[in-house]
């Protein structure tokens, strides 16, 4: 038995290590000490550029409703709200892994992501602004943009982009137009109709 007066006694090194992580991202981004400082020239303008960037991931990857909120008036904490909805446990994460992807590329780093395992709501958080990406019944439930109801919704659209091509649609051929998913002048078995 310790006496009282004995030091305890420290776990050893690898008893520290931490456990081995579960996804396919990290947690936390290393991040420079003032990436969310507004000390710097221009960073209130990037923070809102890159907001935009991640609405319009979003969008390019079918989340419903999507809001940008302008939070500075209404707290000191965060700048910036991208609020998206998404319809199942897999949009939601490929919309969280593409926006953590392209705002790496560009040198946005996240300080934290959570509950991108459960799917429900997904929130990452760029200092300056965080992405919340909910499924449909969370978004009801938290409802954040009646909480923060005070704060101004800003466009995001950027009305010279090019949307990326819907995948799943093929393209019709020259010439022929698509009617009630057939083409013009076929029958329903494909064969041509008389006129």
């Amino acid at each position: 038995m310790a006496e009282l007066n004995e030091p305890a006694t420290l776990p050893t090194e690898t008893a520290l290590e931490p456990a081995p992580r579960r996804g396919t991202h990290e947690v936390q981004d290393k991040v420079p000490p003032s990436a969310a400082s507004h000390t710097h020239p221009g960073r209130l303008e990037t923070a809102l550029e890159h907001a935009r960037i991640c609405a319009r991931i979003a969008a390019d990857n079918r989340a419903k409703d999507i809001l940008l909120l302008d939070l500075r008036n209404a707290t000191p904490l965060v700048d910036f709200f991208v609020i998206a909805t998404a319809s199942s446990r897999r949009q939601g994460n490929a919309i969280g892994i593409e926006i953590d992807q392209e705002m790496k590329k560009i040198g946005e780093h996240k300080l934290g992501i959570e509950g991108s395992e459960e799917g429900r709501w997904t929130l990452i958080d760029y200092g300056d602004f965080v992405v919340h990406v909910f499924s449909e019944e969370a978004r009801t439930y938290y409802a954040l943009e009646e909480i923060w109801g005070d704060a101004a919704t800003l466009e995001w659209h950027d009305p010279n982009r090019v949307r990326p091509k819907d995948r799943r649609a093929p393209e019709p051929e020259p010439g022929r137009e698509v009617e009630s998913g057939r083409e013009s002048g076929e029958d329903f078995d494909g064969s041509e109709a008389n006129n």
